[in-house]
């Protein structure tokens, strides 16, 4: 609003403002659309899972389930050509050793970068943030042969270590600990505290949501990678969820029902997971890099 002098009086002039659902109508409408477009496959992927294999290829298009059964589950969980359970365990403890070597290296590796005073931090920062420029598929062979000689192949070590040095998981937590007062270590320090006392009992409780978010990330990474189980598990006691029902898709014949049975069952973990960390997601990635 605006004020006007007539003579010693002053008036008081009203803007018109627009309402406020007039405004935000075209944010809500972009959203909603965003909405659908992300959730059609998943809508899709549960649809089919629940279609007899001959609803499942019929055309047209069979947006609702016509004849809905439980059998494609049931199938898949009980098929004695299956390991539907042997593949949710490798995957399920893959996964969790994963992420524990994961978030334990990238601590240990953000902390002295972000904290200790020594020689050449900032280049050493810098060299292992260019790796980030190197596409994964380019170390892919080289890992294998390493494998090899290692004689890891159809082991748990395969799937597990080669990718547990992660770049982004070290900066994730670099910045973030840079946002923690320095007030705070000085403080431990004077009561005597060393270097690995600080990190356990001050830097890491406070970085609770930078971890929890790393964990979620590195959860989900190892969970739905498909490639180099593909390469590296070859022998169906060893094969990871995701691998494992790539057998429903044959060479000739896909079994959509029971594929997409089981990317319902692989998904349940996944989303559970971000579920349960979606409050720490948010406010881990938005103060990571943040100072008082």
């Amino acid at each position: 609003m605006a004020l006007t002098v007539q003579g010693s009086t002053p008036r008081v002039i009203k803007r018109q403002q627009r309402p406020t659902w007039l405004m935000d109508a075209p944010r809500f409408v972009l959203l909603m659309i965003l909405a659908l477009i992300f959730l059609a496959p998943i809508y899709w992927m549960l649809s089919t899972s629940f279609k007899p294999e001959s609803d499942a290829i019929a055309t047209p298009i069979q947006w609702l389930p016509a004849h809905p059964t439980l059998d494609n589950y049931t199938e898949i969980i009980n098929s004695p050509d299956g390991k539907l359970w042997r593949w949710t365990f490798n995957s399920v403890f893959t996964a969790l050793a994963f992420t524990l070597a994961h978030l334990t290296l990238c601590v240990l590796t953000a902390y002295p970068l972000a904290r200790l005073k020594f020689k050449g931090r900032e280049a050493w920062f810098w060299i292992i943030l260019s790796s980030l420029m190197v596409p994964g598929i380019v170390t892919l062979i080289p890992s294998y042969i390493m494998m090899l000689q290692f004689n890891w192949i159809d082991t748990y070590h395969a799937l597990i270590w080669p990718g547990v040095a992660g770049v982004f998981g070290v900066f994730l937590l670099r910045q973030f600990f840079v946002g923690i007062p320095l007030e705070l270590e000085e403080a431990a320090r004077m009561d005597g505290a060393n270097s690995l006392q600080v990190l356990i009992y001050v830097i890491l409780p406070l970085s609770v949501p930078a971890l929890v978010s790393l964990a979620v990330f590195a959860f989900m990474g190892s969970w739905n990678n498909y490639v180099w189980p593909l390469y590296v598990a070859t022998s169906p006691d060893m094969q990871t969820l995701p691998v494992g029902i790539t057998s429903f898709s044959q060479r000739y014949v896909t079994e959509y029902g029971k594929l997409m049975a089981g990317t319902a069952i692989a998904a349940i973990p996944v989303l559970i997971a971000y579920l349960a960390a979606q409050r720490y997601l948010v406010s881990g990635i938005a103060l990571t890099g943040m100072k008082d």
